[in-house]
């Protein structure tokens, strides 16, 4: 539930390659069970409309000579073979195998499929013995036909009667009603206290949890549930009103807070002031509401028509932090208002045994931020100039996704998909640099002086298709291959003025600009995916991805600008090529040769090729052209190379004993290649190292019962990571290294039937620094977080419950020399009322 919801990247990844990842067994039954309802209504009708024709009562299985039982002997027949086509949703030809009742009913043009004490005369046995040509059941490639034995026990079901449990009567009305309350102290920074706990201290009341559920008449079910903890401003409300093979409306809203601390950094050598806060309370909620209509009337296709409102608003803080006599920590933050409108159409479809998805979106989106970051060229208290940004982007961008998939046979399955997206947006801009009395500053002294725009205009299309399939070659061995191709073409146009100086003066040195920006994207991706189980109790898997992306990108200020004083120096022109070839593989096991003993482990390579063509970078016409000099255009090529290793064992040597061993190596290099460069500083180019990542993860896992009313779980894990950038004779760059630690250990222990006692504790370290005091900005972060919860719980009546809770939170943080340092203290208390 708590999530940022974009829209744009859900639907991205709705396209992207279609392939199985897991054994034979498990993709088949994912896929037929997600896809029966393909099977057309004409082949499962004729399945159970046999004609007048006699049966030959000798080609029957003989009757199961025992006593049936419904749940252990027929219930497995059906969930195996029959209710992937007749369960509750949407049965074909409206026979239903998933109550007595629906089932003697029979379906839309028999009522003999089951007659009780004749099973030679029930269709639904002529049909499972596949004694009509063209009215087997399940269809040929639809599914393993029944057995004799099976058929025999469906046989003998049938002449004995029938016989059915009565289901658990369905409550007509259900309700859960759960209020708590809770009260925390925090002694140090309650801002950092909300940020990493997400809750605010002082006393707090809410509903944890509400439910209810109603049966009505003409087979229509109302649903409601949500929550509401008031102050946190987390709320949630579902309504849904659904009537069986009608359709469906439901609507809800949600919101939830997310807490930011004020603090910036903090430097050690500024004596008078190390750290700064913008003693604000930060904070941003974000919230959606939606309304859906469905319509699931049968042999009709699914059609849902919704609508969804989206918004971000509040402050959070940012990591763009401000100038303090030449070390960036004074804190920053950003106002958020964002807005978006969607609408939406979704239509399934089942055609021949294909299943065809089609869902369509409009959303209209709007966003206004700012931010003031100030920067302060001496130690003390006060800032000397803030940089206030304005920003406004608005857009409307249209989607339409179409999937088809089919499961041709029991070998294989295909999946094919397109989707095409257009943008239209516009983009604001406007910033200005004044003194602490609101003076404006010069612009050689900050970055940027009075820059603004009204209007910047974007568009963009993109196309993307994508194919994918698996298949059975041969027994035990399983193959999935995706691809997927896209085009993209962005086009950017807007007039800029890049002022500088004084805007109320005269002189003023205005620089206004026609910019124009085109990116041309191409990629095409492909996966393959290989399962091989024929060695005993094991799986071997092998894995490989390959992407190609290729950018064109073209950017150019239009004419040539000037002022009272002649052409001004900062127009540019850049056209530049990127490629990029990656590739990602992998390949191990996974074997079980003993109940109690299971091994996987698997090898991953991940290497990337970037190529940079810099077929144009010009600026600063007309004397001082510098081609190919600007950041980035001397840069030629990137390399990264990563590996992987990564081995688990887990353990069962006893009912009451589960441990799990996991180790994980991951090591990256990163290679760049320069051209030459002689501006203020020689760079000789060529090729170096540009760095080094290396990680060793370790943690261990255990799960206990050392007797029948006590349970134990707890997990370790251990990082030791360090990161290496190449020097080239700069002390202010310095190895980054450190290690992690985390434990998460819970106890439950059950003292009576009435009463449980559980407790958690939770615990985290990490330190990195980097000991650069005398170049630049310590970054590094060193900290140990420590949670501890203890409750019980206490059973009054079969429908009222109380929980109980004590909690404490301790936060340390040596890095920020202690100001982020906190400890907490907290008591909490829900009352679960169940009905009935």
């Amino acid at each position: 539930m708590r999530r940022d919801n974009q829209q744009t990247q859900h639907w991205s990844s709705a396209f992207r390659l279609l392939w199985a990842r897991s054994t034979l067994k498990r993709e088949l039954q994912h896929h037929l069970t997600h896809h029966a309802s393909r099977i057309t209504f004409s082949i499962c009708a004729g399945c159970l409309s046999l004609t007048a024709a006699e049966i030959d009562p000798t080609k029957l299985p003989p009757s199961a000579k025992l006593q049936v039982e419904f749940d252990r002997d027929i219930k497995p027949i059906f969930e195996k073979s029959c209710l992937r086509c007749h369960g509750p949703e949407k049965p074909k030809s409206h026979f239903r195998l998933d109550n007595r009742e629906a089932a003697l009913q029979g379906g839309d043009n028999n009522k003999d499929d089951i007659i009780p004490g004749d099973s030679v005369k029930s269709r639904l046995i002529q049909n499972v013995a596949r004694l009509v040509e063209d009215m087997e059941m399940p269809p040929p490639g639809k599914g393993e036909p029944l057995n004799p034995a099976q058929i025999g026990l469906l046989r003998a079901w049938i002449d004995q009667g029938a016989s059915w449990p009565e289901p658990f009567p369905v409550e007509e009305r259900s309700f859960v009603f759960a209020p708590t309350l809770r009260w925390i102290h925090v002694e140090g920074n309650e801002k950092k206290f909300r940020e990493n706990e997400g809750m605010k201290e002082g006393w707090a009341t809410g509903i944890e949890e509400f439910q209810l559920k109603e049966q009505l008449d003409n087979g229509r079910t109302f649903t409601a549930r949500g929550r509401a903890l008031f102050q946190d401003q987390d709320y949630q409300l579902n309504l849904k009103l659904e009537k069986r093979e009608v359709g469906f409306i439901s609507g809800g809203f949600e919101q939830w807070r997310k807490y930011y601390d004020d603090t910036g950094a903090y430097y050690r050598p500024f004596q008078a002031k190390p750290s700064y806060d913008l003693d604000r309370n930060l904070f941003l909620d974000t919230g959606r509401a939606w309304i859906d209509f469905g319509l699931t009337l049968p042999d009709w296709p699914q059609m849902v028509l919704g609508y969804e409102y989206q918004f971000k608003e509040g402050t959070k803080s940012t990591l763009q932090w401000g100038d303090v006599n030449g070390k960036n920590i004074y804190p920053a933050a950003k106002d958020i208002d964002e807005h978006t409108h969607i609408l939406k159409f979704d239509l399934t479809q089942e055609y021949r045994d294909w299943r065809i998805e089609d869902n369509a979106r409009v959303e209209i989106y709007d966003s206004r931020t700012r931010r003031d970051n100030v920067n302060s060229f001496s130690s003390g208290p006060g800032p000397d100039s803030v940089v206030s940004t304005r920003e406004g982007f608005e857009h409307t961008q249209g989607m339409n996704a179409l999937r088809l998939e089919r499961q041709v046979n029991d070998w294989l399955f295909l999946s094919g998909g397109y989707l095409y997206s257009r943008l239209d947006g516009s983009a604001s801009l406007n910033q200005m640099t004044v003194d602490a009395a609101g003076t404006p500053v010069m612009g050689n002294l900050t970055h940027g002086g009075f820059w603004s725009s009204e209007e910047i205009l974007l568009q963009r299309e993109t196309h993307i298709v994508s194919l994918g399939g698996s298949l059975l070659p041969l027994e035990g061995f399983t193959t999935s291959l995706g691809l997927q191709t896209e085009w993209t073409q962005q086009e950017g146009f807007g007039n800029v003025n890049l002022d500088e100086g004084d805007p109320y003066q005269p002189d003023n040195f205005v620089h206004p600009a026609t910019l124009r920006s085109d990116l041309d994207k191409q990629k095409l991706s492909g996966e393959l995916s290989l399962r091989f189980s024929k060695i005993p109790w094991t799986v071997l898997f092998a894995e490989a991805r390959i992407d190609h992306e290729s950018i064109g990108q073209f950017e150019r200020e239009l004419g040539q600008q000037e002022d009272q004083f002649g052409p001004l120096d900062s127009a540019f022109l850049r056209d530049t090529d990127f490629t990029n070839l990656s590739g990602d593989y992998r390949f191990g096991f996974n074997t079980s040769p003993w109940r109690w003993l299971s091994l996987s482990a698997h090898y991953r390579i991940q290497a990337s090729d970037s190529d940079y063509d810099h077929r144009l970078d010009f600026s600063d016409p007309p004397t001082n052209s510098i081609p190919n000099e600007g950041y980035s255009a001397f840069i030629r090529n990137r390399k990264i190379d990563g590996d992987e290793v990564q081995t688990k064992l887990a353990l069962k040597p006893a009912k009451w004993l589960k441990t799990t061993f996991t180790y994980k190596l991951l090591s990256t290099d990163y290679h760049t290649t320069t051209d030459p460069v002689s501006t203020t500083t020689a760079v000789p180019g060529g090729g170096i190292q540009a760095g080094n990542y290396d990680a060793h993860v370790y943690s261990v896992n255990a799960a206990l019962t050392p007797f029948q009313r006590l349970y134990l779980a707890t997990t370790f894990s251990y990082s030791d990571t360090r990161t290496l950038t190449a020097q080239l004779s700069e002390p202010s760059v310095v190895p980054y290294r450190g290690d992690v630690y985390t434990i998460i250990s819970s106890a439950t222990f059950a003292l009576d039937k009435s009463t449980d006692l559980n407790a958690a504790y939770s615990f985290s370290q990490a330190n990195y620094d980097q000991n650069n005091y005398a170049y630049g900005l310590p970054l590094g972060l060193n900290y140990a977080r420590h949670g501890v919860i203890a409750g019980v719980t206490r059973r009054l009546t079969s429908n009222l419950t109380t929980n109980v809770r004590y909690a404490y939170y301790r936060y340390d943080e040596p890095s920020s020399g202690g100001v982020n340092n906190y400890a907490a203290h907290g008591v909490f208390a829900t009352l679960t009322m169940r009905w009935p």
